[in-house]
C-alpha cells in the first residue's frame, strides 16, 4: 500500500459520515458485513495492522474512496 496511513484516515472519515438506518455511524459491525471479512479484520486494520490489497480494495469499495488509495 502506498500510504496506509492516509488510507486508515480516509477509512476513519468515511466512516464517520456514513450512517445506518438510526442515524447513528457505521460501526466496525457495518464494516465487516459491506466488505465480507470479520469485525476481527477491521479492527486490525483500524489498530494498524496491515491488511492485503483485497482486503483494503473491499473497504475502499463499501466506503466510496478510491481505490488508488487502498493498493
Amino acid at each position: 500500500m502506498r500510504d496506509y496511513e492516509k488510507f486508515r484516515a480516509a477509512t476513519v472519515a468515511a466512516l464517520s459520515e456514513r450512517k445506518r438506518d438510526n442515524g447513528r455511524r457505521w460501526r466496525y459491525v457495518e464494516l465487516a458485513k459491506a466488505t465480507g471479512y470479520s469485525v476481527n479484520t477491521i479492527e486490525q486494520f483500524m489498530g494498524g495492522v496491515k491488511v492485503t490489497d483485497n482486503v483494503a480494495i473491499a473497504i475502499a469499495k463499501a466506503l466510496d474512496i478510491p481505490e488508488h488509495l487502498a493498493t
